[in-house]
């Protein structure tokens, strides 16, 4: 349906449905209430209007329409109706709900929303170039959506039953980060922007089943999804800077699959102190894809480039079949002990195959070599919870619980060109997964709460190729192990009635070890056996919160925020790969004032600050980024009547970032204003 006939039918539902409640209301039922709100919005920008967009989902100019209505309706003493929508022309934001209830017989509910998601269009940015940075020039955007239908039967004594239809779509244009080669002399990098069209859909059927019988409660979800997607991705192979020479990439890629997945699921509370739950899912997928890459112009484009390749699939086909089955246990409190535990296991199966064509121009001549591409999987798991809960300290409850998961997967994978063999691996990987947290929360003092935990997550896996013909990546990792630990700590005071001060301090730190073996090239050796630090993370982020509302009129609230992270990595000393370490400053605050019994003003603020930008241009691309973001917005509000109120708003919104020469800079200025009616 176009946007103009869902505007249309925004409209139109609600005086149908007050035309319905109307005549219900002759019948001995009382009459409607609800609101509506009119809206209407004026953008301006000055700068960068796509990364405005990207930042806070408004377009530039006019835009209103309906921001929001209510209707609630007694049909009659059994029956309810319920509607809510939304409708914002000019940026495809809408919503509209419908719920018809009927008290001991079933209901029917639908609905229908669409929201949009914009992009920026500039790429990377290289100083060195001239020009440094490129954009599309076009106003990318993705639209998101959703309609469904539940029919619902709620009889007394019987299974309550479920049937629904939903389709959820994507359609529009959306930037990607993996950017096209621009060349300048003997220089290139990946700065040039490229965009992807998408149009996807999925169809879904739903049928639940919930029934009780004694003290145990059964639910049975079954669900069917039909997926389809046809995507075109726009990327330059080379711009180069120095020829004028270009080439243009398109990748056209279809995909379709069928998931059909039912999960079966009972729990119950045997008395006060025990409660158990178990379940059972089963799902079957069957999918299939093609791709196929074009390049424009069919030709070298780069003295150091001795082919150009265009590949195409004549299928690509998917199936996988997984068994899920866990069951769970609470049992006290005894003697202020509760304890807990759970166990889940999972067996998946699945395979898939390719057969694909190469385009290959070498030497002026073409030819056309075909891969067939085949691959297994098989994973099998368990996974066991355990934890305890302890309140016998006054005001206070401790905790603690432990997580492990083992599993391991069968991967073989083969590839052969033109029936000659180039890959062919069987990796068997064990992953032993454990995670354990201690904790408290404490409120000792009637004004003061505080809390912490303290979490270690460590996971080791394994690698075992047991075949395999062509050494290379991944195949030389044989271990990966990462530790993290986090410590969260919070504490709230609240010295008087009208002051609550918050701070929250949390860590993590992650390392991340491998092991591999050596691999030659050419008789030179090209990775050494032994132990690495291949990562290293840490993040140590400041939270400082505070409301005070000093008269009964007025209230002021806020915070700040501080996050320091570091990261670094294992690069073989490539000095295109730096370290990381930045900080990113964030304040936000509001305050509202009542200026009489029916005027209120609002003032609220936002800013952010990004200082860890390194100009790598000499080795790389720059990297990160030296920018601060800030918004205001100013509101006041009139109730001109018990039913009647109005509202104008105004906003200011700044961008300022210098680590890339200040292409994505804006100000703007929005405008708006509202009036609400309610019945």
């Amino acid at each position: 349906m176009n946007q103009v006939a869902w505007i249309r039918l925004l409209v139109a539902l609600p005086a149908a449905l007050l035309a319905v409640a109307g005549r219900a209301d002759s019948t001995e039922s009382s009459g409607p209430t609800g609101s509506g709100t009119l809206l209407v919005n004026y953008v301006s920008v000055k700068g960068d209007a796509g990364k405005f967009r990207e930042d806070w989902s408004m377009k530039e100019g006019w835009s209103g329409g309906v921001e929001q209505f209510t209707l609630d309706q007694d049909l009659d003493e059994h029956t309810t109706l319920h509607v809510e929508g939304r409708g914002v022309v000019d940026e495809n934001d809408y919503q509209l709900q419908l719920d018809i209830t009927r008290f001991s017989v079933g209901f029917i509910r639908a609905g229908y929303t669409e929201h949009r998601t914009y992009y920026d269009d500039w790429g990377g940015f290289y100083r060195p170039f001239t020009p440094s940075a490129f954009r599309l020039g076009q106003d990318l955007h993705l639209d998101d959506g959703d309609i469904f239908v539940d029919l619902g039967l709620t009889l007394p004594d019987l299974p309550q039953l479920t049937l629904g239809y939903e389709r959820q779509f994507r359609d529009g244009t959306k930037s990607l980060l993996e950017w096209g080669s621009v060349q300048q002399g003997a220089t290139q990098r990946n700065i040039f922007p490229s965009f992807k069209d998408i149009d996807e859909t999925t169809d879904i059927l739903k049928v639940n089943l919930d029934h009780h019988i004694g003290i145990v409660d059964l639910a049975n979800r079954f669900r069917f999804e039909h997926y389809n997607a046809t995507d075109t991705t726009f990327d330059k192979g080379t711009t180069n800077l120095t020829t004028g020479a270009n080439q243009d990439v398109t990748i056209h890629e279809e995909s379709r699959y069928d998931l059909l997945s039912d999960v079966f699921h009972m729990d119950s509370r045997v008395n006060d102190k025990v409660y158990w739950s178990a379940s059972y899912l089963y799902s079957h997928m069957d999918g299939d894809a093609g791709l196929q890459v074009d390049t424009t112009p069919f030709a070298t484009v780069s003295p150091t480039l001795d082919s150009v390749k265009d590949w195409f699939t004549h299928s690509v086909n998917l199936n996988q079949d997984s068994h899920v089955v866990n069951g769970n246990i609470l049992i006290g409190p005894f003697k202020q002990f509760s304890f807990y535990g759970g166990v889940q296991a999972e067996k998946t199966r699945g395979d898939g195959d390719a057969d694909a064509e190469l385009l290959q121009l070498v030497g002026g001549s073409t030819n056309s070599p075909t891969a067939l591409i085949h691959s297994d999987t098989d994973k099998q798991s368990v996974e066991e919870t355990v934890g305890t809960r302890f309140t016998g300290i006054p005001y206070t409850t401790l905790y603690a619980d432990g997580k492990w998961k083992e599993e391991q997967y069968s991967l073989s994978q083969s590839e052969a060109d033109d029936n000659v063999t180039d890959v062919l691996r069987n990796t068997i990987t064990d992953v032993f997964r454990q995670q354990y947290t201690v904790g408290f929360n404490s409120s000792p003092f009637r004004r003061v709460t505080c809390s912490a935990h303290y979490r270690r997550i460590m996971e080791a896996n394994s690698y075992n190729n047991t075949t395999d013909i062509s050494p290379g990546y991944p195949g030389f990792i044989t271990e990966q192990d990462f530790t993290t630990d986090e410590v969260v700590a919070r504490l709230t005071v609240r010295p008087h009635a009208k002051l609550t001060v918050a701070f929250q301090y949390k860590l993590t730190a992650t390392d991340i070890q491998a092991a591999n073996k050596s691999i030659a090239f050419s008789g030179s050796p090209l990775v050494l056996a032994g132990s690495v630090l291949s990562g290293n993370y840490d993040a140590n982020t400041y939270t400082l919160n505070a409301t005070v509302t000093p008269i009964s009129r007025l209230y002021v609230t806020g915070g700040v925020s501080l996050q320091d992270t570091r990261t670094a990595a294992f690069a073989n000393n490539v000095p295109s790969v730096l370290a990381y370490h930045g900080n990113v400053y964030t304040v936000f605050g509001a305050t509202g004032y009542a200026l009489d019994a029916k005027t209120d003003a609002t003032v609220d603020y936002t800013f952010s600050r990004t200082d860890n930008f390194t100009d790598n241009s000499a080795a790389g691309l720059p990297l990160g980024l030296n920018n601060q973001r800030q918004a205001v917005t100013a509101g006041l509000t009139r109730r001109i009547s018990k039913t009647i109120s109005a509202r104008l708003r105004y906003g200011f919104y700044e961008y300022d970032e210098s680590s890339n020469g200040g292409i994505n800079n804006y100000r703007a200025n929005l405008a708006s204003a509202s009036c609400t009616l309610a019945f």
